[in-house]
C-alpha cells in the first residue's frame, strides 16, 4: 500500500515563499558592504570636519577667541566638556536640575561663563528662593541630532528634573547636505544604534531611495536643505519627549530668539505645532526680543546670531519667569 504524500505545514510553506525574499535580501546586504556604499560624492562640503564633537573637557576659564567680533571670553566645562554652572555628574541627594538643550546659543558664545542664559537663569532661580542646579548641554554647532547622541553619551547621567529643548537655529541652518546624510556618508555609525534595522544597509539604501535627501546634496539652484529637515525635526522632538519621561522629567519646548528670526521661521512654527501635539509647554520669546531690539542692544553688532551679556540676562529673566508660573520648578 503506497505512503499518502506528507502534508506541508503552513510554517514550511511560509519559509519557503519567503527564501527568495531573504536570498535577494542577503545578496543585496553583501553587495552593498563589499562595495563600500554609500561613498562619498566628489566636491562634497560638510559643514563640520566630523559628525560628533564636544568641547574640550576640564577647561578652567580658558580664553576663546570670538572671531566674529574679535576679543575673547572665558569658558570653564566639566569632564563630559559641559560649560558651567559646573555640577557634579551625579545628583546630589533632594537636589532640582534644569537641563538647557541647544547649540553656540544655548552655550553662551561670546560671553564668560557667568554671563550666558543658563547661568544667569540659575543665579535667578536661587535668588528667588529656588534650590536648583541649571546644567548648560549647550554645545556649539549641535543640532537635535548631534543632541541625541551627546544624550546618550553624557547628558541622560545628569538625571535633570526638566529638560528644555532649545535646538532651533542650527536645526534651521540651509546646508549642502543634511546632518543624517553626512553621518551616513562618513560611515559614522553612532546613530545606528535606534535599532536593529538601522544597522542593515539594505534597510538604509531602500530608505534613500524613498528620501534622496538624506545622501544627495541639494543643487544650489535648489536652495540647499536644512540640517535637520521638518519631518525629521519633529521625530528629535518627539524621541526627546520620550528620553525626558524615560528619567522622570519635564519636558519643554523653548524657540530661541534671534535678533531676525529668519530662516528659522519653518522650524520655529514646527515648535509651537509639537507644542499641542505632546502637549509641551513652550516659551518663545521672539517677539518679545524683537520688540526691544529696537531700542537695545541684546546682540553683538558683529556677530547678531548670538545674544551678549545683556541679552542673555533678558532671555533667562524670561525662562525663569516662565518656568516659575508654569510650575516646572520647585
Amino acid at each position: 500500500m503506497a505512503r499518502g504524500r506528507r502534508r506541508s505545514s503552513p510554517g514550511r510553506k511560509l519559509l519557503f515563499a519567503l527564501l527568495p525574499l531573504v536570498l535577494v535580501f542577503g545578496g543585496l546586504e553583501a553587495y552593498l558592504w563589499g562595495s563600500g556604499w554609500p561613498q562619498m560624492p566628489e566636491g562634497a562640503v560638510f559643514i563640520h570636519k566630523d559628525v560628533y564633537w564636544v568641547k574640550e573637557a576640564n577647561l578652567n576659564l580658558e580664553s576663546t577667541a570670538h572671531k566674529e567680533r574679535g576679543g575673547s571670553f572665558r569658558v570653564s566645562t566639566d569632564q563630559n566638556g559641559l560649560r558651567a554652572p559646573l555640577h557634579s555628574e551625579t545628583k546630589p541627594a533632594g537636589a532640582f536640575r534644569v537641563m538647557t538643550l541647544g547649540c553656540s546659543t544655548t552655550f553662551g558664545w561670546g560671553v564668560d561663563d557667568a554671563e550666558s542664559y543658563p547661568a544667569r537663569l540659575e543665579a535667578i532661580l536661587n535668588e528667588g528662593g529656588h534650590k536648583v542646579e541649571v546644567i548648560n548641554g549647550g554645545q556649539p554647532g549641535y543640532t537635535s541630532f548631534q543632541g541625541l547622541w551627546l544624550w546618550e553619551k553624557a547628558l541622560a547621567k545628569y538625571a535633570p528634573d526638566v529638560v528644555i529643548f532649545g535646538y532651533l537655529v542650527q536645526d534651521s541652518r540651509i546646508v549642502q547636505y543634511t546632518d543624517r546624510s553626512q553621518a551616513l556618508l562618513t560611515h559614522n555609525a553612532d546613530f545606528l544604534k535606534q535599532n536593529l534595522l538601522h544597522r542593515l544597509k539594505t534597510y538604509l539604501w531602500i530608505k534613500e531611495q524613498i528620501d534622496a535627501r538624506r545622501t544627495v546634496a541639494k543643487e544650489s539652484s535648489e536652495g540647499g536643505t536644512p540640517r535637520i529637515p521638518i519631518e525629521e525635526y519633529v521625530e528629535n522632538i518627539r524621541a526627546f519627549a520620550a528620553l525626558s519621561e524615560a528619567v522622570g522629567a519635564k519636558f519643554m519646548l523653548f524657540g530661541y530668539p534671534l535678533e531676525v528670526s529668519g530662516y528659522t521661521e519653518s522650524h520655529r512654527a514646527m515648535l509651537h505645532a509639537a507644542s499641542k501635539e505632546l502637549p509641551a509647554p513652550i516659551f518663545d520669546p521672539q517677539p518679545e526680543m524683537t520688540r526691544r531690539t529696537a531700542s537695545e542692544t541684546l546682540f553683538f553688532p558683529e556677530d547678531r546670531g548670538h545674544a551678549n551679556a545683556a541679552g542673555n540676562d533678558v532671555i533667562a529673566q524670561g525662562m525663569a519667569q516662565f518656568l516659575v508660573s508654569n510650575g516646572l520648578v520647585k
